[in-house]
């Protein structure tokens, strides 16, 4: 229950912030829109002189698009402005006050800034998903749905962790903006389907940087196409994934030197 209080006083400043600047979150759904409109252009001009691609349609493939969309809304919302904020607070001696709080620090960076105007791309993505379905003759299930939820949250946990575990770097680098540039520049793959890809690279998209539960596995599941077996490897895969990266995070508290010390 105190987390929980802790994050609904987060998200009732966050609401505050967004009453104070109407504007700008405007703006930002209006953005995400017009980003929206090119991926799905884009896939049109893909599949205008051919039928399907890798086993995939044109209709499976914007379905695959708004799944990640709806990801990258999520991961907009509530993880990349903490992972953003981490390295700061490091550097400026905010961290110091993070460890004093009565919950747990690693929770606390986590989810303590959130970006509310990408709720309105979350929106407009589930409509994409809904429409292209249709398109490929998705039979909606409460069981498809509920199994394609529960790959995109451990591919949204893994992504997160692999997040994190490169921020949790900054209790020792300087900087981390190149490498946080890499992980946008992987995560980009997963707008793709993982069967685009061949070979190692494959292996990596779906094991060492999960996109494909993330998207692809979601997608496959809404389908009626999923490997069931593999959302049991995702489970594994992303507790796997926390506990490690909050051993790291303990090590990295603890040889934490204080900026006022």
């Amino acid at each position: 229950m105190r987390y929980l209080r802790v994050w609904r006083r987060y998200l009732l400043i966050s609401l505050a912030l967004v009453m104070e600047y109407r504007v700008n979150f405007l703006v930002s759904v209006l953005t995400g829109l017009v980003e929206l409109g090119l991926a799905v252009l884009t896939f049109v001009l893909m599949f205008r002189f051919t039928n399907d691609v890798a086993g995939w349609s044109r209709a499976e493939v914007l379905m695959l698009a708004g799944v990640y969309r709806v990801v990258d809304a999520l991961i907009t919302l509530q993880v990349s402005p903490n992972m953003h904020a981490i390295p700061e607070y490091v550097q400026e001696g905010q961290m110091d006050f993070v460890l004093l709080w009565p919950v747990s620090s690693r929770f606390t960076v986590s989810v303590r800034l959130m970006n509310l105007p990408a709720l309105g791309n979350l929106v407009s993505a589930v409509a994409l998903i809904v429409y292209a379905g249709n398109q490929a003759g998705v039979r909606w299930s409460p069981g498809g749905v509920a199994e394609a939820a529960a790959f995109m949250l451990c591919g949204v946990v893994l992504l997160y962790c692999l997040w994190f575990l490169i921020v949790t770097c900054s209790f020792w680098l300087v900087t981390l903006d190149t490498i946080s540039d890499l992980f946008y520049g992987v995560f980009e793959a997963a707008r793709y389907p993982v069967s685009f890809f061949r070979g190692v690279l494959r292996v990596v998209l779906t094991f060492a940087v999960p996109v494909a539960f993330a998207t692809t596995f979601p997608t496959q599941s809404l389908l009626g196409a999923a490997d069931t077996r593999l959302l049991a490897v995702g489970v594994v895969l992303a507790a796997a994934g926390l506990v490690l990266t909050q051993l790291f995070w303990s090590y990295a508290v603890r040889h934490y030197s204080s900026a006022s010390s």
